[in-house]
């Protein structure tokens, strides 16, 4: 688990440091070409940094050992610091405002070849960061990623709505030029606001300590079958909640006089064969597992 949360930091501080460059060349092209949809992408980058920092910073703290102040560890970090990082949903909200307001109000005027440069810029480099974060499976990773990747997916409509401004300039459909921006940011605003969302839902979830994602209720619930026909228990009480790196698992079995499991050296002898079954389906996760016997 260290080496995991020391290649997790080090990926984190590439990603921090991507997030930097993309927000101060946004904002600093922003105030030349004048284009809402160059300031949505420094804008974006800008929450992005504070949440690589964050995310960091999480990384840190949860390697860091602290049982006095945390008995339970820390893993509430993970998907507490996620939740923030759908602070996103604001500026999406707001860029749509933004957008529609300027279609309403006939376009804008911006410097297309700056904000063509920048686009290609912002592929290009969004979507190195992005491959290079791709075969982490950390859950602070995978937010990470997929920010990445949607600023990629943005920043290629970017170059491809600003190449429409060079082909029409010289058409009947001209007229049309001074919407494309407002255009191009409602439409990344539309793409932006889902990751938020959802990861608002899925994380808020694990804060609240509701149920586990039905795969890691589906594959826990059969090991625990098998075991239990293995060791004639009839019928058991399984409760497993997810919060960040770590899965809890409450297992009370109700035993009888037919059960291959009656003293405590039998329990423990079960519940290191259940963990040692559950480490192979889910060894880069850790495990609290409490097992407890009611007589039927």
């Amino acid at each position: 688990m260290n080496y995991l949360n020391n290649k997790v930091s080090r990926i984190l501080v590439i990603s921090t440091i991507g997030s930097l460059l993309f927000s101060v060349s946004g904002i600093f092209l922003w105030i030349i070409s004048n284009s809402d949809m160059v300031l949505l992408d420094g804008l974006y980058s800008v929450i992005s940094l504070v949440i690589s920092s964050l995310s960091l910073f999480t990384s840190y703290m949860i390697k860091k050992p602290n049982r006095d102040s945390f008995p339970f560890g820390k893993y509430i970090f993970q998907p507490l610091t996620i939740v923030f990082n759908s602070s996103i949903l604001l500026l999406c909200i707001l860029s749509l405002i933004s957008s529609a307001n300027a279609i309403l109000n006939n376009g804008r005027i911006i410097n297309a070849n700056i904000g063509l440069g920048y686009g290609i810029f912002s592929f290009l480099g969004c979507g190195l960061i992005y491959l290079i974060l791709f075969k982490n499976k950390s859950d602070l990773i995978y937010t990470e990623k997929l920010q990445w990747l949607l600023d990629t997916c943005v920043s290629f409509e970017l170059i491809i709505g600003f190449a429409i401004i060079f082909v029409v300039k010289c058409t009947s459909f001209s007229w049309f030029i001074p919407y494309i921006d407002p255009v191009l940011v409602l439409m990344a605003g539309v793409i932006l606001i889902f990751m938020p969302i959802r990861l608002l839902f899925n994380n808020f979830k694990e804060i609240i300590s509701m149920s586990a994602s039905d795969e890691v209720q589906y594959n826990l619930h059969e090991t625990i079958k098998e075991m239990n026909a293995k060791y004639y228990i009839k019928e058991e009480d399984l409760r497993i909640t997810k919060i960040g790196q770590m899965i809890y698992i409450d297992l009370q079995n109700i035993v009888d006089n037919t059960s291959k499991i009656q003293t405590i050296k039998q329990t423990d002898k079960y519940r290191n064969e259940v963990i040692e079954i559950i480490n192979k389906d889910f060894n880069k996760f850790s495990k609290w597992l409490k097992n407890s016997l009611k007589n039927n």
